[in-house]
């Protein structure tokens, strides 16, 4: 998805499309999306919750960059992605380090 956003955007920068103001917003935009913390807990083995609320927020970001370049959005940004199962042992987000 993120990959299909930034190509969205170099083609409409490329395009010149955007005025100097739109461009920055856009380039804040992507750096939002691109920075996002979903990659970090797109994982089954996080819990659904989180999962789910990094997934939302994710897909947000991404919506706000297409609208802010000027195109519809893209049909997967309106379904869940991923969907965590995991329970961890003390109830967080992070699983325990390994014993090195």
């Amino acid at each position: 998805m993120l990959c299909a956003a930034k190509a969205v955007y170099d083609e409409v920068l490329a395009a010149g499309e955007l005025d100097a103001g739109r461009r920055e917003l856009a380039q804040r935009q992507l750096a939002l999306c691109e920075a996002s913390d979903w990659f970090w807990w797109f994982g089954d083995y996080n819990p659904a919750t989180t999962v789910a609320e990094f997934d939302t927020l994710f897909r947000s970001h991404l919506g706000q960059l297409y609208r802010l370049l000027g195109r519809p959005l893209p049909v997967e940004l309106a379904s869940i992605q991923f969907v965590g199962r995991g329970a961890p042992e003390l109830g967080g987000v992070m699983r325990r380090g390994q014993d090195g």
